[in-house]
């Protein structure tokens, strides 16, 4: 009874910390559980496997945000070797969309940490400062991204529009 007890309370900590409802958490973590292989900690290797990330040109950007210690609030800068469920949530948590039921003060919060996120995966020097070679890695990204939209529709074929 007391484990249980408990484990509802975490995930309802868990939930006011992330926005997550119970549901999500729990669809979360057995996404965690299967990229861990059952683990308690996820490492960068963990990633080389999900297939949704495969061909996207910013791949290591997006894997490098998970252990990038400003996003997990954990520090200036650095990177983490390894994160925890909560860490996991709590990166996942950026990529929710905002929820406007909530007051003016806490959507502007959510928007400024959504955009700090974004910043931190283009300031790769963690100095602070997006500089012109990094802004040109994000342009660089970007025009590699319709290059792998195209490549992903021509694999699929023609749109089929009917019988």
């Amino acid at each position: 009874m007391g484990a249980a007890h408990s484990a509802s309370e975490e995930v309802r900590e868990l939930e006011g910390k992330t926005g997550f409802s119970s549901d999500q958490i729990e669809q979360l973590h057995r996404r965690f559980k299967q990229l861990s292989g059952d683990q308690p900690t996820i490492r960068k290797e963990n990633f080389n496997n999900v297939p949704d990330l495969e061909l996207n040109p910013i791949r290591s950007k997006i894997v490098r945000a998970f252990f990038d210690n400003r996003n997990l609030r954990k520090g200036s800068s650095g990177l983490a070797d390894e994160i925890n469920f909560e860490d996991f949530l709590t990166i996942m948590s950026y990529f929710r969309p905002i929820d406007t039921t909530l007051g003016e003060e806490q959507v502007e919060l959510s928007r400024k940490e959504k955009l700090k996120f974004l910043f931190h995966m283009y300031d790769s020097d963690s100095d602070g400062r997006i500089t012109l070679e990094e802004y040109r890695n994000v342009k660089w990204w970007r025009s590699c991204s319709r290059e792998t939209l195209t490549l992903k529709r021509s694999r699929l074929g023609p749109l089929q529009t009917g019988p």
